[in-house]
């Protein structure tokens, strides 16, 4: 992503988070984001579709720093890791929460999940079908608690957070 293209994300990243607090995403216009946003509609359109593709191309990008900063030690610093990751960017994450874009985040999360999984000992002698299904319980039940906690505005500390859910991972 060039500099240019970077701050015409952040732009209108930053005009999506304004206006959610008023309406709902289906009701922003391209107009109106990019008249918040300071950017003409025909740069709006050079790069993205819709709304919703500009939330994608923000999840791509995250999801490429997480699979870059995440490593399976042992699976108490593999969740902390986590849990310390999303809180960095707990203002994004309600975002896609007010936009009730929380699949682009889950779905694309399964997949690092999955490709991260593949170093875990606990995983050795499963079977293709047996991986999956750990990998989508974890993820699911993994992103559900964080979800819950960013939404909640992280009542516990993620190191108390990273414990807990360590214990019920066993």
């Amino acid at each position: 992503m060039t500099k240019r293209t970077e701050l015409t994300q952040e732009s209108l990243l930053g005009a999506i988070e304004r206006l959610l607090q008023e309406k709902s995403l289906d009701d922003i216009t391209v107009s109106e984001l990019t008249r918040v946003a300071g950017i003409s509609r025909m740069t709006f359109y050079r790069s993205y579709r819709n709304l919703v593709e500009v939330l994608e191309v923000e999840v791509k990008r995250l999801l490429v720093e997480f699979q870059q900063t995440i490593e399976y030690q042992d699976n108490y610093h593999y969740i902390l890791q986590m849990v310390m990751f999303f809180q960095r960017h707990s203002p994004f994450i309600k975002v896609l929460i007010r936009a009730n874009q929380l699949d682009l985040l889950r779905v694309n999360i399964y997949q690092v999940m999955n490709e991260l999984s593949h170093g875990k000992p606990i995983l050795t002698g499963l079977s293709e079908r047996e991986v999956k299904y750990y990998v989508e319980y974890h993820t699911a039940g993994l992103m559900n608690v964080i979800i819950d906690w960013i939404s909640h505005d992280q009542p516990e500390s993620p190191e108390a957070l990273a414990r807990f859910l360590d214990r019920n991972a066993q």
